[in-house]
C-alpha cells in the first residue's frame, strides 16, 4: 500500500507536467499558421535526445524516479523521455514559433531550474555531477539553436531538411526501441549477466547508425529499394543476434515488424520533410 502511494506521489508531477505541455502545444500551435511545426518539434526532440545520451546514458549526470515502470532502468529512461521528449522540446518549439526574445528564453530556463530544484526536494530526481545551473546555461543555448534551425528549415536549406529527417527518424527509432525493451522483446548486451545500463548505451547508438542508412535510402523510389533496405537491416539484426550482442525475447519476429515499420516511415518522412519542398 505504501509502495503504491509512493509511486503515485512520484508519478504525479511528471505526468502533470506532460499533460500541461502537450495541451499548451496543441492550443498554441492550432493558433499558429506557420509551416514545419511538427518537423521543428521532432527535430527539437531529436536534439534533446542527442544531448541526453552522453549526460544520462554514458556519464550518469542525474537520474529520474517517476515510479511509473517497475524496472528501475526503464523507469529512469522514461523520466528522461518525458523531460527531453515533452517538456523542453515543446517549450523550445513554442518559443521559436512565437519568436520570443531572450527574456522569454531566460525566463523559461529559470522556470525549469525551479522545477529541477523542486524535484530534488521531492526526491523524485537526483543529480550526481550535474548542477541545476547547467540547465539554465545549456537550455538557453538550445532555445537559440531551435530558432536558428527553424529559419534554415523555412529557407529550405538542404542541410536543414536532411538533418530534420535524420533527427525525426532517430526519435521514432529510439522511442520504438524503448517500448520494445519495456515489453521484453529486445535487449542489447554481451553475456548472460549484462545490465540494462549496457542496453541503454548500445541501443541509442544502434538507432543513430540505422538512421543514417534510412536517410540515404529514403529518396529512392519504388518497392525494390524498400525491400533491399528491409533485408539488409534484418540481416544485420540476425548477425548481431548470432554474436550475442542482440537478444530478441518472446517474439522472434520483432525485428521483422520493427524494420518494416521503420523502412516505410523513413520514406514517409522523406516525402513530408524533404520532397514536398
Amino acid at each position: 500500500m505504501k509502495k503504491n502511494k509512493l509511486a503515485k506521489k512520484n508519478a504525479l508531477p511528471f505526468l502533470l507536467l506532460a499533460v500541461v505541455h502537450v495541451l499548451l502545444f496543441f492550443i498554441f500551435t492550432k493558433r499558429s499558421r506557420q509551416k514545419n511545426i511538427w518537423t521543428l518539434l521532432l527535430s527539437n526532440i531529436g536534439m534533446a535526445y542527442l544531448f541526453e545520451y552522453p549526460v544520462l546514458n554514458l556519464f550518469k549526470g542525474y537520474s529520474y524516479k517517476p515510479k511509473i515502470l517497475k524496472k528501475k532502468a526503464h523507469d529512469q529512461i522514461l523520466g528522461a523521455i518525458l523531460s527531453q521528449g515533452f517538456y523542453v522540446p515543446i517549450t523550445a518549439t513554442l518559443l521559436t514559433l512565437y519568436r520570443k526574445n531572450g527574456y522569454w528564453k531566460l525566463g523559461s530556463s529559470l522556470f525549469y531550474y525551479g522545477i529541477e530544484r523542486y524535484f530534488l526536494r521531492l526526491k523524485i530526481y537526483k543529480a550526481y555531477w550535474w548542477k541545476p545551473s547547467y540547465t539554465v546555461f545549456f537550455m538557453n543555448i538550445y532555445f537559440y539553436i531551435s530558432d536558428w534551425f527553424y529559419k534554415a528549415l523555412n529557407a529550405e536549406k538542404k542541410w536543414a531538411l536532411v538533418t530534420a529527417q535524420y533527427l525525426a527518424t532517430e526519435v521514432i527509432g529510439v522511442t520504438l526501441l524503448f517500448i520494445s525493451a519495456v515489453g521484453r522483446k529486445v535487449r542489447f548486451g554481451r553475456g548472460i549477466y549484462h545490465t540494462w545500463r549496457e542496453h541503454f548505451i548500445i541501443a541509442p547508438l544502434y538507432s543513430l547508425v540505422r538512421a543514417v542508412f534510412f536517410v540515404i535510402n529514403s529518396p529512392r523510389q519504388g518497392v525494390l529499394p524498400r525491400l533491399t533496405m528491409f533485408l539488409g537491416l534484418t540481416g544485420m539484426d540476425w548477425m548481431l543476434e548470432r554474436t550475442g550482442l542482440l537478444k530478441m525475447r518472446l517474439n522472434k519476429l520483432w525485428n521483422i515488424y520493427f524494420n518494416a515499420v521503420m523502412v516505410l516511415l523513413s520514406r514517409y518522412l522523406y516525402i513530408k520533410i524533404r520532397q514536398k519542398q
